[in-house]
């Protein structure tokens, strides 16, 4: 005759409560880490302002990579200042944007491509340029945005650099 091991009733009762906690901690820590996020959308006529270097009245131009040969620019209202140290503010003049414009560029035919910036609820804050993908837009409390410049190439990003010497 077999003897089948005596279950514990409670054991049941309490994984589910630990399950439950689980879920519970994991819902609390990502609400922690949440906040409010913008988009951003292809956009040609955006494209068309910048490659006809048509300044945006009211907005603050910000390059980041090369001064020279910038790998993004990115024009956000006024209203709207960007909090980032890894984007340098660029003082807009239509021979100005030209001139980046036509750098960034450079001898390729194609052109850089254009995205508009949207708050969370889709009003555009803002317009984006450049030969990389747009990175996410973190709307914060005080009205500024968090844009990370877009992921370059190997030689822009130290940790990423390979070491040619060895």
């Amino acid at each position: 005759m077999r003897v089948r091991p005596r279950r514990d009733r409670g054991a049941g009762l309490r994984g589910a409560v630990g399950i439950g906690a689980a879920v519970l901690a994991l819902a609390a820590g990502l609400a922690g880490c949440s906040g409010r996020y913008g988009s951003t959308r292809y956009d040609a006529r955006a494209g068309r302002d910048f490659e006809l270097a048509h300044v945006l009245e009211g907005h603050r131009y910000y390059a980041t990579g090369s001064e020279v040969v910038p790998h993004a620019l990115l024009a956000l209202r006024e209203d709207r200042p960007l909090r980032s140290e890894l984007w340098h503010e660029v003082p807009m003049s239509p021979e100005t944007l030209a001139r980046l414009v036509d750098r960034m560029r450079g001898t390729r035919f194609d052109h850089p491509s254009s995205s508009v910036v949207l708050d969370d609820r889709g009003g555009r804050i803002g317009v984006w340029y450049s030969w990389l993908p747009p990175m996410p837009v973190r709307l914060l409390d005080d009205g500024g945005v968090v844009i990370a410049p877009p992921f370059g190439l190997q030689e822009d990003w130290p940790a990423l650099r390979v070491n040619k010497a060895d």
